[in-house]
């Protein structure tokens, strides 16, 4: 009895060690995190999505890697991530054995069964249009944005064929562009991969040539409205073809006699949405209505509308899949993660779930006591518990970007800012220019919004003229990046609109937050400022930029106390005590300046792309930089050694913070991923 029982808890103890593998007992902000991270925030922006033959799972493609969920309950079953690839459409093999992934220069083919990376294709850098593996399990079909067309061996990795229209034209580079013949998109359609095809190509012009796919003859050219052709997809069977145009409906042809069958969706989108179903019965179409983008399902059959889907949604579905089995439904996803399943022939809701994707990621801040971290997705505000790793709440701003965050020194309120933009007022002969965005208060408990504030500056004044009544006024989009001090008393940003008259151009404007006292303009930049920096205390500004310098401002008067030659200035950041001063330079280093003198004190080299960001430890003793490429280094100050590498983002990283007590590093890149790192030292 007593092996029996011992047996048994043996067994339990085993199936226990097993689950987190698997993906029941550890929660997924824990699966297959990169080394030395404690846990993953955001699961980053999705960028494709697929049924799984059998229907039972939706792969999604983010920037953290592909997600497979359960296609009723939307809980995730496993996680495939080789956290060096940018991961986009995905694709299963029609026998579910395989999926495909990619965005740019590298496909991956993963066996669904086990999670394992089976190949790595790299491939000339290009942004993949669609995705497919073929019938035969065996070939990967892959189309680009710039019109090519590649086959690859989804087991050896190899290229089959590559189908380049720009090769295939006859006329040239220059000369066909002037005539309007400038290559915009191809699409493929392949009975068997070594049997017969068609393969047709669009351009400029609105002309359409369609050529056979084994012998490159040309078959027959279609002419459609003038306008940019952005897509081409082939029905299933090869019969049909749906065109995309500029300014123009989505059109259905006749790929037999090359004749126009009927104009579909109106105010098509460009790029949007645009696929058959797996039977070929359903065209789905994406159109755009002022900012309210909708889905359109054709019966193909008969050509008629058959009903619309997510009319109203805010963002809008931008990723959508057929049911492979009976093509009876379909899924689609939105930006901010939610995935709804609808029945193709009623338009009926089947299913709703979010997953915790996210859209890019624009501001991190952690709380004065490290309980709570807030994250800015370009319109919305989402908070997070630091310890369990669990969202708390969200807020959303539908008006605006938020560009920085910023807690209140008791981390009951979160502040953010919209981007700045550049705004001009005419009235006869006088000119008024100025910088404006909104101020918003957060309630760090609920996420709800308790405040919207302008703050705004304008150079100048309108005099009243009598008989003239004409005024006007007009605005541009984001002027320059904006920072608050750590206190969240102060605010800073750069006015790089080329608009700007020249007195004003590349100013930093600064403000007191609180009484709304202070608003002073800081000249003496000639050239585009990127990067700005407030020391802990609030008292000096470092701004810097193209043109190779560091200036250092006292932020009560606005008075420059150093002007400290350099490169082109990427980044910046004050050590805690204010003393030290690093910069990253166009030359891929990072250079450590004695505040009170300017003088340089390490040049730390060995960067291998752009430092993108830069933040202290609260000890001053270590300094993160964060780069284009996706990686965080660790530097020691004293020495200028590496410390270590942090592995995990794909895309740029825009945001670092360190916990107050100096343990965690908060993480976040432009594609959304948040990750929390130990960093003890």
């Amino acid at each position: 009895m007593k092996m029996k029982h011992a047996f048994v808890i043996t067994i339990l103890l085993l199936i226990y060690t097993l689950l987190p593998s698997i993906g029941i007992a550890q929660d997924h902000t824990e699966w297959k995190l990169p080394e030395g991270a404690k846990a993953r925030l955001c699961k980053g922006e999705i960028r494709g999505i697929s049924f799984s033959p059998d229907g039972t799972q939706i792969a999604v493609g983010s920037a953290t890697g592909v997600w497979l969920y359960d296609t009723h309950t939307g809980a995730e079953r496993a996680l495939f991530t080789d956290y060096v690839s940018e991961i986009g459409l995905v694709a299963f093999s029609p026998d579910g054995k395989t999926l495909a992934t990619g965005e740019y220069d590298t496909i991956l083919i993963w066996d669904v069964a086990t999670g394992n990376l089976l190949k790595s294709i790299k491939r000339q850098r290009a942004r993949i249009q669609a995705l497919r593996i073929l019938e035969d399990n065996k070939t990967l079909l892959c189309e680009n944005y710039n019109g090519s067309v590649r086959l690859w061996d989804v087991t050896t990795g190899l290229e089959i064929k590559n189908f380049d229209p720009k090769s295939s034209d006859t006329f040239g580079g220059v000369l066909s562009s002037a005539f309007g013949y400038e290559v915009t998109t191809a699409g493929l359609y392949l009975t068997k991969i070594q049997d017969n095809g068609l393969y047709a190509i669009g351009y400029k012009n609105g002309k359409i040539r369609l050529k056979d796919a084994t012998t490159g003859k040309h078959l027959k050219t279609f002419q459609g409205p003038k306008g940019r052709i952005s897509q081409l997809v082939f029905s299933p069977d090869g019969t049909l073809l749906v065109t995309n145009t500029s300014n123009a409906p989505n059109r259905l042809w006749d790929v037999n006699t090359g004749k126009s069958i009927k104009d579909l969706t109106k105010n098509a989108k460009m790029w949007g949405i645009l696929t058959f179903s797996k039977n070929g019965k359903t065209l789905a179409c994406q159109r755009r209505l002022g900012e309210i983008d909708e889905i359109e399902l054709w019966d193909v059959p008969t050509k008629t509308l058959r009903t619309t889907l997510g009319a109203g949604l805010d963002p809008p579905i931008h990723k959508l899949a057929f049911s492979p089995d009976d093509s009876q439904t379909v899924v689609g996803v939105n930006p901010d993660g939610d995935i709804r399943v609808w029945n193709v022939n009623t338009g009926d809701e089947l299913a709703a779930f979010s997953t915790g994707h996210t859209q890019r990621l624009t501001a991190l801040a952690f709380s004065p006591d490290n309980s709570t971290i807030a994250s800015g997705h370009i319109n919305t505000i989402a908070l997070w518990d630091a310890h369990n790793f669990t969202q708390l709440s969200n807020g959303v701003d539908p008006n605006g970007w938020i560009n920085a965050l910023v807690f209140s020194p008791d981390g009951s309120t979160v502040s953010g800012i919209k981007r700045f933009r550049f705004k001009r007022r005419t009235r006869g002969p006088f000119i008024q220019e100025g910088v404006n965005s909104t101020l918003g208060l957060w309630d760090t408990r609920t996420a709800d919004k308790l405040s919207d504030s302008p703050v705004e500056s304008y150079f100048g004044e309108l005099p009243k003229l009598s008989g003239v009544r004409n005024s006007s006024s007009s605005s541009t989009g984001a002027i320059g990046m904006v920072v608050f001090s750590q206190d969240g008393s102060m605010l800073a940003t750069a006015l790089n609109s080329d608009r700007a008259t020249e007195d004003y151009r590349f100013t930093v404007h600064l403000w007191n937050i609180p009484d709304r006292t202070m608003n002073l303009t800081l000249k003496g930049h000639t050239d585009t400022v990127n990067a700005l920096a407030f020391t802990t205390n609030g008292g000096t500004l470092a701004s810097g930029g193209d043109d190779k310098t560091i200036r250092l401002w006292e932020t009560r008067t606005g008075t420059e106390i150093l002007n400290i030659p350099s490169g082109k200035i990427h980044a910046l950041a004050f050590s805690m005590d204010g003393k030290i001063l690093a910069s990253i330079n166009n030359a891929f280093s990072v250079q450590l300046w004695d505040v009170a003198t300017g003088s340089e004190l390490t040049s730390i080299e060995g960067q291998n792309d752009y430092g993108n960001v830069l933040g202290f430890s609260t000890d001053s003793k270590v300094l993160a930089c964060g780069s284009r490429d996706g990686t965080i280094r660790l530097w020691d100050v004293a020495t200028g050694n590496k410390l270590s590498t942090l592995k995990g983002h794909v895309d740029w990283v825009n945001a670092l913070v360190f916990s107050s007590d100096g343990n965690i590093l908060a993480s976040g890149s432009e594609d959304g991923v948040i990750f929390l790192w130990n960093v003890l030292h």
